[in-house]
């Protein structure tokens, strides 16, 4: 059957074969035409191209993905607005801030690199120290030390060498002191009694807690080897023969407070030690294990329980630990510790009876040893040595005394009415307080001394003396 063709066929018309679009190719105009045109095109003739329909060629400016960008970023060249020749670009002045932001940037990637490596390489180090050390004898851990600047033939725990560590006497002490002083070489003590940094209840944060070492510290041969030392440098020692510090390089060199004898260095020993094995008397022992002040105070409150008690350290800790109404259960408290290399073997467990917290008065259970702390803050004060722990302004007495009692008097009522008793007894025997003070309102007398109101007291109080006199 064929396909429509003519005008017979209904509904389709012819389609004519070809089609002439007169668009001047095929027919090029001449030169004749051209010179009558002249006036149409002052410049070249447009291209077939782009009268194409829908043919046109790709854009000339590429698409760029974000990669391609970044492996073109320049952070550190000079911004140009449009593409020139290099000796003829304008120069525009470098965005320093991005410039600075990137170095700084580079700079604390390059430290947090070097800190995560070195504390790596630390660790790696310590660890292979701690196993070496875990393979030890008792005699070798025994010949260890932490000492810094000394050696382990010098000083060790449970041979501690006091002339070797401690600088040489000056030439003006007396021969019986140099003999005394060199008998001390063979002290058989852990070398934290050596350590003055919680004398202060200071924590440092570096420092092992206090707890580990009570155990170590308060030995029977250690107490009797220091009483025995003191003893010996009191009885041949005086506060004339002195440390020589001139070229001393040693455990103690960059100490402030280095004693400036042995019978002052030794005496701060015997003192620290006595503080350091104070018991709780009250406490209820399990399997006879001995209970001391210093390690009850750092598991219970995280307080460090330091001789130097002349101070307002600690109370904030207290009082952030009671702020709260709460009560714990009675339970058993167990902790042990063993570290080979410093000879530290701390095993301890005990049985914390039923305690209460709270910010009122009678509110919060205080063991013995907490109240013996506040009792020992209360007697400590001394004019001009007690600062404040953030300011560093010199405390009065009675705004010492209002601070400890703030936070005191939360415990047991008895216990502390008995020790804000002698404290202010103790004051106003030595003439720091002047007439009645509970602890509430201003002082007369700040800072040990007399004021305008405490003149004329004590000038009230003076004068039916002075008159009994005369009569």
């Amino acid at each position: 059957m064929a396909g429509p063709s003519g005008s017979s066929a209904k509904g389709y018309t012819a389609v004519p074969q070809t089609e002439q679009i007169d668009d001047g190719v095929e027919n090029p105009r001449t030169s004749i035409d051209m010179e009558d045109n002249d006036d149409l095109y002052t410049g070249s003739a447009p291209l077939l191209s782009q009268r194409s329909r829908g043919n046109e060629p790709p854009s000339s400016n590429p698409v760029y993905c974000w990669y391609h960008k970044l492996v073109q970023w320049r952070p550190f060249r000079r911004s140009t607005s449009r593409h020139y020749d290099s000796w003829d670009a304008p120069r525009k002045p470098r965005n320093w801030r991005n410039i600075i932001f990137w170095l700084l940037f580079l700079f604390f990637f390059l430290a947090a690199v070097g800190l995560g490596t070195s504390t790596g390489i630390l660790a790696v180090e310590l660890q292979h120290k701690s196993s070496s050390c875990r393979g030890c004898t008792q005699w070798r851990w025994q010949q260890t030390t932490r000492l810094p600047f000394s050696n382990a033939w010098e000083s060790s725990n449970s041979r501690l060498d006091f002339p070797r560590v401690y600088p040489y006497l000056a030439s003006t002490a007396s021969i019986a002191c140099h003999q005394a002083f060199n008998q001390l070489n063979h002290i058989q003590c852990h070398e934290k009694i050596w350590n003055r940094s919680w004398d202060n209840g200071k924590h440092a944060l570096f420092d092992p807690d206090i707890s580990m070492y009570s155990q170590a510290i308060c030995t029977p041969r250690c107490t009797q080897d220091i009483w025995r030392a003191f003893d010996l440098i009191s009885s041949q020692c005086t506060e004339e023969d002195k440390f020589d510090m001139t070229f001393y390089q040693g455990p103690f060199s960059m100490d402030p407070e280095l004693e400036e004898g042995p019978l002052a260095a030794v005496t701060t020993i015997k003192d620290r030690l006595r503080h350091t094995c104070r018991q709780e008397p009250t406490s209820n022992y399990y399997w006879q294990q001995a209970q001391y002040c210093t390690t009850v105070m750092w598991e219970d409150w995280h307080i460090v329980d330091g001789m130097n008690a002349g101070n307002l350290e600690g109370l904030d800790i207290f009082e952030k630990k009671s702020n709260r109404s709460y009560s714990e259960y009675s339970r058993y408290k167990y902790r042990s510790v063993a570290d080979m290399c410093d000879n530290v073997q701390y095993y301890n467990n005990r049985r914390v009876p039923q305690r209460s917290y709270g910010p009122g008065v009678n509110e919060t259970s205080c063991g013995w040893c907490t109240i013996n702390w506040f009792e020992r803050k209360l007697l400590g004060w001394k004019e001009e040595e007690v600062r404040d722990p953030k300011t560093g302004d010199a405390v009065g007495l009675k705004d010492y005394l209002r601070r400890i009692k703030r936070v005191g008097q939360r415990c047991d009522a008895d216990a502390w009415n008995r020790a804000w008793a002698r404290a202010l007894r103790k004051y106003k025997d030595s003439g720091d307080l002047i007439g009645e003070w509970d602890g509430e309102g201003d002082g007369k007398k700040e800072n040990g001394k007399t004021g305008k109101g405490d003149a004329a007291e004590e000038e009230f109080h003076t004068l039916p003396v002075a008159l009994v006199e005369l009569n």
